[in-house]
């Protein structure tokens, strides 16, 4: 993957600027049409990135992104359902931003996502591709990375390890 020397917020995938109300006939049809349907594998887990083989086995999510500006100037990427453009399906990425970029269009984007109890932010990064085989051809180019990102914070006792319960 290249690395994106110079951000700029228009690289995010289906950058949306809106002057409409939100949830108006007029916001909903743009944004249907700015949204671009993408599979997005989400590689942290609590801020930390996971190795390669708790990631291969899991469905990217299909949604439609859109990327907008924040009320507190910062930029973010939301996956939403095609049919319902305000239905968001996962928390969205916030201070987004793109990272790598490959020649087929497949992109990391990181930032920070909430929690489902909104308590704490975590640093976050998404793989986004056209199809779930792009999203797994750059998966499998940053394979030996993430795995040694995984164990530089996996520390035992591992799940094998501990006492069980009866």
């Amino acid at each position: 993957m290249e690395a994106v020397r110079k951000f700029e917020p228009e690289d995010l995938p289906g950058w949306y600027r809106s002057a409409v109300s939100p949830g108006s006939p007029f916001d909903l049809e743009a944004r249907q049409r700015v949204g671009v349907d993408l599979y997005v594998l989400q590689l942290q887990f609590c801020g930390a990135y996971l190795c390669s083989p708790f990631l291969v086995g899991r469905a990217p999510i299909l949604g439609m992104v859109i990327s907008s500006t924040t009320p507190f100037n910062g930029n973010q990427a939301g996956i939403y359902r095609r049919a319902e453009p305000m239905k968001l399906m996962t928390y969205p990425l916030e201070q987004v931003e793109v990272w790598k970029k490959r020649e087929d269009g497949t992109m990391l984007l990181r930032g920070e996502q909430w929690d489902e109890g909104e308590f704490n932010r975590w640093p976050q990064t998404w793989i986004c591709g056209r199809n779930p085989s792009a999203v797994a051809a750059a998966l499998r180019g940053m394979s030996a990375w993430l795995d040694r990102e995984y164990a530089k914070v996996k520390q035992p006792p591992y799940a094998s390890d501990r006492p069980r319960q009866v």
